[in-house]
């Protein structure tokens, strides 16, 4: 049998690495909530932004896995885990290809939230899903089920920008800024077919790397107690 993988959820630089994740995310979006009273910002605005979002979610998953063991997470937590990391690195790439100002993309004299929701959390979630294995092997065709959220926002702002209030987060959602409806087949197909190679991309990672680490099988005591696990369960720094 290999040896286990050293990067394991319980290791000590994994945790401290999700620990440093949690405090860089919570401390982004409150300094932005911070940012939001004083300039005036709807809420109602500045939470419906997909990186915004996309952060609270990571939020949620470092919370999680650093308070509960692995064993006793449900057997869905690994596609949680990937959808997530997706959303979150995903977000970071669509921001720097075609929402950041050209001198933005590689500047490090933008403001703290802009760095951390764009590029610190992104990139450091995305090395914590290729350096740390699944729990279980990831079935890469379920995987398009993570597209579920993507599709959902997108429907849900362009609901939102057409019936409710013409307020649309993103330049690729407004078809005032490309002549109408039909204008934005091109610009949020090309988001929404990213998003589809990205997650499959993720999905794919994520799957190798199991079977990279864990091939030998599952750790004793998941091999000893299987129902352990089965029965439990744009220019602004918001965009």
């Amino acid at each position: 049998m290999r040896p286990r993988w050293p990067l394991h959820d319980r290791a000590v630089p994994v945790v401290a690495w999700r620990v440093v994740i949690l405090l860089g995310a919570l401390l982004a979006e409150g300094w932005n909530i911070v940012n939001m009273v004083r300039s005036g910002e709807p809420p109602t605005e500045h939470f419906a932004y997909f990186t915004v979002q996309a952060n609270i979610l990571v939020i949620v998953l470092m919370l999680w896995m650093l308070g509960t063991r692995e064993e006793h997470r449900p057997r869905w937590f690994d596609h949680v885990r990937g959808a997530i990391t997706a959303y979150i690195v995903l977000a970071g790439i669509v921001y720097a290809v075609l929402l950041a100002k050209p001198d933005e993309v590689w500047s490090w004299t933008v403001d703290f939230t802009n760095a951390a929701q764009h590029r610190f959390v992104p990139w450091m979630v995305g090395l914590d899903w290729l350096l740390v294995p699944t729990a279980r092997r990831i079935r890469v065709s379920r995987a398009a089920w993570w597209m579920a959220y993507p599709v959902a926002y997108l429907v849900a702002a362009w609901l939102r920008g057409g019936l409710v209030d013409g307020w649309f987060p993103y330049p690729f959602l407004d078809p005032g800024e490309h002549g109408g409806w039909a204008g934005l087949v091109g610009p949020t197909g090309q988001v929404l077919l990213a998003f589809l190679i990205g997650i499959m991309l993720v999905a794919v990672i994520g799957r190798l790397r199991y079977r990279a680490t864990d091939s030998a099988g599952p750790s004793p005591s998941l091999a000893s107690s299987p129902s352990s696990t089965s029965s439990r369960p744009y220019s602004n720094s918001s965009a």
